[in-house]
């Protein structure tokens, strides 16, 4: 994750985070930048072998501001059993994470309690009713 948010975007078409995330928020404009994003951090989408890992499964690749993906991680942290304060340093292992602004993190951990309330709306499946349990822990903690 700390070399991928030093990976630019290519110049092709891909959704935006501020796009994406524009009806979760009245800030969309923090989630911004140019980097290459992930965004899917379901764990079948990291690959280990060899000592290496492997990100696949690219259908949420966005472009956005470099700490978005360890935020996207922190939510995956909490639902696998990290208290919200673990799971923030764990994502502070990665160096992008200490570029995000605390007031863009708490946007976008409100945010994201939105997307998985939108996600969850009808018929889920329990791992999502989890994250969205996981996301209310983080926006609670960050609020």
């Amino acid at each position: 994750m700390s070399r991928l948010s030093t990976v630019q975007a290519p110049d092709v078409q891909m959704r935006d985070m501020a796009d994406r995330m524009k009806d979760h928020t009245t800030t969309p404009e923090l989630f911004a930048g140019t980097a290459l994003l992930h965004t899917d951090w379901f764990p079948t989408n990291v690959l280990i072998t060899g000592g290496r890992a492997f990100v696949v499964d690219w259908a949420w690749a966005s472009r956005g501001a470099t700490w978005i993906d360890p935020a996207l991680w922190v939510v995956w942290l909490i639902n696998h059993g990290h208290t919200p304060a673990e799971a923030e340093t764990w994502a502070a292992r990665v160096p992008s994470w200490h570029t995000a602004p605390p007031a863009a993190v708490d946007a976008f951990a409100a945010a994201t309690e939105s997307v998985w309330e939108d996600i969850t709306d009808g018929d889920a499946e329990p791992w999502m009713l989890d994250m969205l349990t996981a996301a209310r822990r983080w926006e609670t903690h960050r609020g």
